[in-house]
């Protein structure tokens, strides 16, 4: 039998069909919205917590937060300390979390705090943090002083002078650290003083050892970091007195007094005009006192150096800076001749000097044991002629002396002739 199928009953049949679609896409995307906001984020705090300690200023708040599974990320967080409102901090523009910090100032100092935060997601969910308690307010440790200054204002007396960078210091401390003839004795407090001090004097000091300085502040919540080092042998030469003389176009002499005993050696450097940095350029044997440098050395050029001792376990601090320079050309140097005596204590003698086109002066120098010379006079270049005679009056009769002369051709660039024959004894 056939079943005879109306217009109507298509038309109920369509209408049928239409209404489960449209339910069932109604579902469908309730389905995915309730499933997409449940996504709740997380968060935890690391730093600081209940009981810890932070201090007066900028502190920075360690934490983990994640985005629930399925969520579109997160968005932003929100800071509570004593359960107020403070700021908000938004999520990096790369997605990434953003620095959050508790800011205090010093009329909190010995107080106590409460926070939490709370993270949003970019749906509208939200998570609290644990709220960390009893945390405690400090002040903070001083700025480290700058600037500092040594230098020798006796013979045994050590001033030192600083900048006081900090507006929170209890107070200063000053450590020093002796090179001497026992050998070395490392830094250790040797002063303490009050605060807004910016100069001490360190006495009783021998001229024997060399003596190194740093100085640092303190308050209740630490120290600062300390000062640069310092000492008074960096601007005035000290015990280690380095001294560079340029000898013609062609030759640095260096000399230093060698104050430490127990040496290994001595290690030259010369500073590099291309990079501006000093470079080893000699080891020198124990107990030296003198280097002449002739190693790429030019006619008119400055040349600076400085020097440190070793031993087998240890590297001293730098001596001063010293340079000089070398003359245009070659000098030669003067010939000393006697003239001959006048009594017991006048000594006459003459140099000459030859191929020297410009002005110089003429350094006198004597001796008693024909080793160690010491000036005794500069003569003018207008009385540095062949025609004057000098004359030295000995202090004492008994005394043997022996004399030599160089030309100074330079005070100021230290360049010098080289020294002329020695004549005496007398």
């Amino acid at each position: 039998m056939k079943t005879k199928i109306t217009h109507s009953g298509i038309v109920r049949v369509l209408f049928l069909f239409l209404v489960g679609a449209f339910f069932s896409s109604c579902v469908e995307s309730l389905s995915d919205t309730t499933s997409s906001s449940s996504a709740t984020p997380s968060i935890e705090i690391a730093y600081p917590k209940t009981n810890d300690t932070i201090i007066v200023g900028r502190n920075n708040i360690f934490y983990t937060a994640l985005d629930g599974s399925g969520g579109q990320g997160l968005s932003h967080f929100e800071l509570f300390v004593n359960g107020i409102y403070l700021q908000k901090f938004t999520v990096n523009t790369d997605g990434t979390n953003p620095a959050i910090y508790i800011t205090v100032d010093s009329t909190m100092i010995g107080k106590t705090i409460n926070y939490h935060l709370i993270v949003y997601n970019k749906q509208g969910k939200l998570k609290v943090s644990k709220v960390q308690q009893n945390v405690y307010i400090k002040d903070k440790p001083p700025t480290a002083p700058s600037n500092l200054l040594a230098s020798f204002t006796s013979a045994s007396t050590v001033t030192l002078i600083w900048d006081d960078n900090s507006s929170n210091e209890k107070g200063f401390e000053v450590w020093r650290k002796d090179i001497g003839s026992t050998g070395v004795i490392e830094y250790r407090r040797i002063k303490s003083l009050t605060e807004n001090t910016i100069s001490t004097t360190d006495i009783g000091l021998s001229s024997f050892s060399a003596y190194y300085y740093k100085v640092r502040a303190f308050n209740g919540s630490g120290y600062s970091d300390f000062s640069q080092e310092a000492s008074p042998q960096s601007s005035t030469g000290g015990p280690w007195n380095l001294r560079a003389e340029g000898i013609g176009s062609s030759l640095i002499r260096l000399i230093w007094t060698d104050f430490v005993p127990n040496e290994s050696g001595f290690i030259l450097e010369k500073l590099d005009a291309a990079t501006t940095t000093f470079k080893q350029i000699k080891v020198l044997p124990p107990n030296s006192t003198m280097y002449e440098d002739s190693d790429n050395i030019a006619a008119n050029g400055t040349y600076t150096y400085r020097i440190r001792f070793f031993t087998s376990n240890y590297k001293s601090p730098y001596s001063n800076i010293a340079s000089a320079s070398t003359a245009y050309t070659d000098i030669a140097a003067p010939k000393l001749a006697i003239v001959g005596r006048s009594g017991l204590n006048n000594i006459l003698f003459k140099w000459e000097v030859s191929n020297i086109a410009s002005n110089y002066d003429v350094e006198v120098e004597w001796s008693t044991d024909g080793l160690n010379f010491t000036n005794i006079d500069t003569v003018p270049s207008n009385l540095s002629t062949t025609s004057n005679v000098y004359t030295h009056t000995k202090a004492d009769s008994r005394t043997i002396n022996r004399y030599r002369v160089r030309l100074i051709i330079s005070s100021s660039s230290k360049t010098y002739s080289a020294y002329s024959n020695v004549i005496g004894p007398f």
